[in-house]
């Protein structure tokens, strides 16, 4: 979720920087867009299943998984776009992380309690409408890369991975370097050609005198 809040905030600062966000068209993406549809849906299903199937069902676990190594593989076909590496990066670091822990992206029951104050810590239970497991980190495969920092957000506390701010710096390389920056109107030429358009009207006026 914070992956998507970012995004949507580099495009809005993108657009009040007058970025022209319709040049990233010009590039040349692979895969097709039934891949690209593929993967949605994946993620869509595993969106699905996270918020409304409560506990650890392994239709669950496959559905991520599928949803990440497809989401890798997109991004790999197009791993000369900017930022696609660094990106990928990210997606493999989430994808390691959660294979080494059943499955599940691990959060610390105090880094859960920072982001939920108001909840109940239940130890190596699935957190409510997450795809988070708790566990201590001792327990924890690769802690490194699992949710272990904390943002504040104005409207929120949440936590993240090194794979997740891979996948922010990857979109917001692709954003800014992918679009270009739109060209202001000159307005001096134009004066001046309104200017040159009347200058032969006036030589003519002082010829007559």
């Amino acid at each position: 979720m914070v992956v998507a809040e970012a995004l949507i905030f580099l495009v809005v600062v993108a657009l009040l920087l007058r970025r022209d966000l319709c040049a990233i068209a010009r590039y040349n993406f692979q895969g097709g867009w039934r891949l690209f549809v593929l993967v949605a849906g994946l993620f869509a299903l595993q969106a699905l299943t996270v918020l409304y199937v409560p506990g650890q069902s392994s239709v669950q676990v496959v559905l991520l998984l599928l949803s990440q190594v497809g989401l890798l593989l997109l991004v790999l076909l197009n791993r000369h776009l900017p930022g696609a590496l660094i990106f990928a990066t990210g997606v493999a670091l989430n994808t390691i992380v959660m294979v080494a822990n059943g499955g599940w992206m691990p959060i610390t029951p105090e880094m859960y309690q920072f982001v939920h104050p108001d909840r109940v810590v239940d130890v190596q239970a699935r957190a409510p409408s997450s795809k988070g497991i708790i566990l201590p980190r001792e327990q924890t495969n690769l802690w490194f890369l699992s949710d272990i920092v904390p943002v504040a957000l104005p409207w929120r506390r949440t936590a993240v991975s090194v794979g997740d701010l891979l996948l922010i710096a990857g979109s917001a390389q692709f954003i800014f370097q992918g679009s270009t920056k739109r060209r202001q109107s000159n307005v001096a030429p134009v004066a001046a050609s309104a200017d040159h358009e009347r200058s032969p009207g006036v030589s003519l006026e002082l010829k007559g005198k």
